[in-house]
């Protein structure tokens, strides 16, 4: 009879960080010989071998996967897990780790057609995965090459609620170099750029509100609304009262470029020494006297303190 073997991870602990997903190899068990060797009351969890990836094409690639033994145990969940091949060493578990879950209803053969997060050239690694209360378990991996690049998309933003100048990170899949990105209609230059995310500066926006944001991509663009744009505010202002000439800190939300902001008193404007996005520092300008409303404008956008400055 022919020989069985095959490594079977067990993995206990799963912790997922911003960057990385670390995988605690709780032991790696190797079954081998034939089947009058294997005691069903004794093996919980099942065994899966990932076969061969077919029809790869320009619609992506079918991943296939077949249960050698299926276990005594429940299984909770699943499927296939996929990663990009890393240039040196062997196969590694990361944050960009995508997995294709296929419920908890274990068949003897299973497979899926997968279409998103693969890029044309690159190299994959494939696993199939089975979840019981006891233990993860993968069958050995399959290495395949994308011939199709899946369409670009956007997921999210390293904040969704911004001011011009801002520096932010837009996240998706299949940003694809080389590419450009328009907010608002406005091109803007890439500061970094990777298959996952593209970091550019906010441009001058005349009105707060919803933004589109246009990343373009081989072989197309992604296009979301969710980025906000945000009207400037003084949320206090310290000292509150003084004579012409008095340095001011005013805090609030302000444009990271010192070039956007412009701050008045009684519409009259003052000098601004130190910017950042949280705080300014200004003087108040000569030929305002009394009661002096303070106003922050980026852009075309316009907010005031709830309460004024006293000038003496």
């Amino acid at each position: 009879m022919p020989s069985l073997a095959h490594i079977i991870f067990e993995i206990m602990n799963v912790t997922k960080t911003k960057h990385a997903l670390k995988w605690m190899i709780a032991s790696a068990v190797l079954i081998g010989s034939c089947d009058k060797e294997f005691t069903p009351t004794r093996q919980t969890y099942p065994l899966l071998e990932t076969t061969a990836v077919t029809n790869i094409d320009q619609t992506g690639a079918q991943f296939n996967a077949h249960v050698l033994k299926m276990g005594t145990a429940p299984v909770l969940d699943y499927g296939f897990m996929y990663v990009e091949k890393p240039n040196r060493g062997g196969y590694v578990f990361t944050s960009d780790t995508s997995k294709i879950s296929l419920g908890s209803s274990l068949k003897d053969d299973f497979l899926v057609k997968v279409s998103h997060k693969l890029n044309k050239g690159i190299n994959y690694y494939v696993f199939a995965y089975a979840v019981t209360a006891g233990a993860t378990v993968f069958g050995s991996p399959v290495l395949f090459q994308s011939v199709s690049t899946s369409p670009a998309i956007i997921t999210s933003f390293s904040a969704d609620s911004v001011l011009d100048g801002d520096v932010i990170t837009i996240y998706g899949e299949n940003f694809n170099w080389p590419d450009f990105v328009t907010i608002g209609n406005q091109r803007v230059a890439v500061l970094s750029n990777s298959y996952k995310s593209v970091s550019v500066i906010v441009p001058p926006v005349q009105q707060a509100g919803p933004v589109k944001v246009q990343v373009y991509a081989y072989p197309a663009s992604a296009i979301s609304d969710q980025l906000i744009v945000l009207n400037p505010s003084i949320s206090s202002f310290s000292p509150t009262q003084g004579p012409a000439g008095t340095t001011v800190v005013l805090n609030g939300r302000f444009s990271s470029n010192p070039s956007y902001n412009r701050v008045a008193f009684n519409g009259v404007s003052a000098p601004i020494s130190d910017n950042t996005a949280s705080s300014l520092v200004v003087s108040v300008p000569t030929g305002v006297s009394g009661s002096a409303n303070i106003s922050i404008t980026v852009n075309g956008k316009t907010s005031a303190a709830a309460h004024p400055f006293s000038v003496n």
